[in-house]
């Protein structure tokens, strides 16, 4: 991934920059119901939000296995861009084709454009008291923006992050109302965040990607810890608290750094026997209680939204949720065929300072293989 990030930076046309809260991975059915998983749970992706929320895995299932768990996202500019780039690149007359790279960036001054790659493939299973998910996470994240060339910002802005490692997570059950739980993450990053000139372009023009590599990039590793609570009520809801990325992740000077984050979430869950409605999740969370983030806004850090299950049997399953997500609505639907799984999910990352300043409308597909 590490080349690919390299790759990408060096061959566009067009790079940027945000003041997005880098997440270290986004759980497409959590997102799709607005991102809230601090009070649900459910799932071996709970480690990501609230590592006691595995206590609520449906353990008559068995053991929840993913293979392959791969997401894409795009937003809409860079959907735009590649289209646009794939037309250029039709183009036999070199002159005529440098004329439309520079229209191309004309254009598009400004934008942010975002790509992301990631796969979590894991195993979670429920033993007596207990339920522990054991995974690897693999995640590529990119943004990129071109200016003017004269001022402070330069000619382009390039942010990007490359992370990956085991991941494991523990919940035990205090007793049938309270879990506690666990979690730890050894990761290795490839970080970038820079504001290239004019000048500074030029004069590496022969050899930019040893440059970016050598002087520009930072990679190492990064220790974290993850820390939860979980208490469930007789009415279906619940109430979980987390501590997460404790130690954080990357580099403290870098926009894409994660800091460690403390949060707080209510969650609420009602199965159905109707023909096509099976059960229902409500939630709700409030993050980065102490304001970890470089811009916490108060918007930013709301995320809300529910999720409908409407048939879920052994071979087919259908689900749809929405939400609100830094401000912006959420929108997804998830198919299940036996093994095969697919999931679609549109939502809006608050890339400006505050909620309402800049939306960058994004879409996620996600491939999954397991049960």
């Amino acid at each position: 991934m590490k080349k690919i990030l390299t790759t990408l930076a060096i061959g566009s046309s067009l790079y940027g920059a945000t003041l997005e809260h880098y997440q270290l991975y986004k759980d497409i059915h959590t997102l799709r119901m607005g991102g809230a998983n601090v009070g649900v749970g459910g799932s071996g992706t709970a480690i990501f939000y609230n590592p006691a929320g595995l206590s609520t895995l449906n353990r008559e299932a068995g053991v929840e296995l993913k293979l392959v768990n791969l997401s894409v996202t795009a937003n809409e500019n860079i959907i735009d861009l590649g289209q646009d780039s794939l037309n250029i690149s039709d183009i036999e007359d070199q002159d005529e084709q440098n004329l439309e790279v520079l229209r191309l960036a004309r254009e598009n001054l400004g934008n942010n454009n975002h790509f992301e790659l990631s796969n979590f493939s894991y195993v979670a299973k429920g033993v007596n008291s207990a339920v522990f998910s054991l995974g690897v996470l693999g995640n590529m994240n990119l943004d990129f923006r071109t200016h003017r060339g004269f001022g402070t910002n330069g000619f382009f802005d390039i942010q990007g992050l490359v992370v990956g490692g085991p991941a494991f997570g523990l919940s035990y059950d205090i007793n049938e109302q309270l879990a506690i739980g666990v979690g730890a993450k050894y990761l290795q990053y490839f970080s970038v965040d820079h504001r290239f000139t004019i000048g500074e372009l030029v004069s590496q023009k022969d050899d930019l990607e040893t440059y970016l590599e050598d002087e520009v990039a930072v990679d190492g590793t990064s220790t974290v810890f993850d820390i939860g609570a979980l208490y469930k009520f007789k009415n279906g809801s619940q109430v979980g608290v987390s501590g997460l990325n404790i130690g954080g992740i990357g580099e403290p000077n870098h926009q894409t750094y994660i800091p460690e984050t403390y949060n707080i979430g209510f969650g609420y869950q009602k199965k159905f026997e109707f023909a096509l409605l099976k059960k229902l999740e409500i939630g709700l969370d409030y993050m980065d209680l102490s304001d970890e983030y470089v811009e916490s806004d108060l918007m930013k850090k709301v995320k809300s939204g529910l999720d409908l299950t409407f048939y879920d049997s052994t071979f087919f399953t259908l689900k749809s949720g929405v939400g609100m997500y830094q401000g912006y609505y959420t929108a997804g639907i998830d198919i299940r065929l036996a093994l095969l799984e697919v999931s679609f999910t549109t939502y809006g990352e608050e890339i400006g300072a505050y909620s309402g300043q800049e939306e960058d409308r994004r879409y996620l597909l996600n491939i999954a293989l397991g049960w």
